[in-house]
């Protein structure tokens, strides 16, 4: 029996594991030792599951909820368990297609869009391989991507899950999708063999995540409303934040908590 038995840390990428594929080493040594002793570790992204292919520094041993909680893979099966794909209305489509963004990006259940060419709208219409999952729209600046969160927020309502995942950057998802409900769903799928999940990120998207978790933590370079959910606020992701998480749940084990 490992210390980490029963134990699932599941990581944002992006400002909480790396920065883009550059993982700190301290990241890599902990979660190879967290993992040596029974821990497993997954990952919860904005990212396509493919991204997995380019962290080959590190090794997942649970399902992944990626493209923003709009997608559960399990990479030991190699198949999609779950969706959430994005009620693609008209009215939304037709109400991007109007709106000053620098860049769009689509991701579709078989396909990834970098920088859409013409109209959403087109795009949709003419995509009849796969579901939408998520429509991500970037911009020049935050003020720019805030004003337009707080735009389509207003518009919408609680019709799709509307949030800043990056900076720069405004997402639309189902409501029954996002991180933090996809948690619960990945929750029960590993419930025969983990007894506690933990959740660490850094960002808006990632604040029903934390919430939904047994144990919350995030880098202390987390947004305000990320470091207010938080049970515990980690180092800076650059310093090797999940190595931080693992070293404190050694020590906890140490002093006798049970996990």
């Amino acid at each position: 029996m490992g210390r980490f038995d029963g134990i699932l840390i599941c990581s944002d990428i992006d400002g909480t594991l790396a920065d883009r594929r550059d993982i700190p080493q301290r990241n890599v040594d902990a979660i190879r030792y967290f993992q040596s002793e029974g821990g497993r570790f997954t990952l919860a992204t904005g990212r396509n599951f493919r991204y997995l292919e380019r962290l080959p520094q590190v090794s997942v041993n649970g399902p992944m909820i990626t493209e923003n909680g709009t997608r559960i893979f399990d990479p030991a099966l190699g198949r999609t368990l779950w969706t959430f794909p994005l009620d693609s209305s008209g009215l939304l489509l037709e109400w991007i297609d109007l709106q000053p963004i620098r860049k769009i990006l689509m991701g579709f259940t078989d396909e990834f869009i970098d920088g859409v060419d013409g109209k959403v709208t087109d795009t949709v219409l003419s995509h009849t391989s796969g579901e939408l999952l998520q429509i991500a729209c970037a911009f020049d600046t935050e003020e720019e991507a805030i004003a337009f969160r707080d735009r389509a927020r207003e518009t919408f309502g609680r019709r799709y899950d509307i949030h800043r995942s990056w900076p720069t950057g405004v997402e639309f998802i189902s409501p029954l999708g996002g991180k933090g409900n996809s948690l619960n769903c990945l929750k029960c799928a590993v419930s025969d063999s983990v007894h506690t999940v933990i959740a660490v990120g850094d960002f808006e998207n990632d604040r029903a995540f934390l919430q939904n978790a047994d144990r919350g933590f995030a880098p202390s370079n987390a947004c305000p409303e990320v470091l207010e959910v938080a049970e515990q606020i980690l180092c800076n992701y650059r310093e090797g934040a999940i190595g931080d998480l693992i070293q404190r749940l050694d020590e906890e084990y140490e002093r006798g908590r049970k996990i």
